[in-house]
């Protein structure tokens, strides 16, 4: 076997998603790890316990089990999790301003 794919093997971090039984459903097909969480603490305390283990580097969480993105966003940053935050029809996300994103990455906003 190839020298930099069994290093990529060995040093691989894969993802889990966490969110309710009923969106459980797909990512279970597709394969993924699920945990399931029905508030924003049991999804920090399995942020925590993701952490603890080391196994997965990325974090899909489903928005309508958080009411503070942003606290869930900056546990995860201190953890070493990055998050992905998908809108679920529970809890769809807000339209994209474009303007406000330019304004905030020239910093001006």
């Amino acid at each position: 076997m190839d020298e930099r794919v069994q290093g990529y093997k060995e040093n691989y971090k894969g993802g889990v998603v966490i969110g309710d039984e009923e969106s459980s459903l797909l990512f279970r097909a597709l394969g993924f790890k699920m945990l399931i969480a029905t508030n924003e603490s049991e999804v920090l305390g399995h942020l925590k316990d993701i952490a603890k283990e080391g196994k997965y580097a990325l974090a899909i969480v489903m928005k309508h089990v958080i009411k503070n993105e942003e606290n869930v966003r900056s546990e995860a940053k201190k953890l070493g999790i990055s998050i992905l935050v998908l809108p679920t029809r529970k809890a769809p996300s807000k339209p994209i301003d474009i303007n406000i994103l330019i304004a905030k990455a020239l910093g001006f906003g």
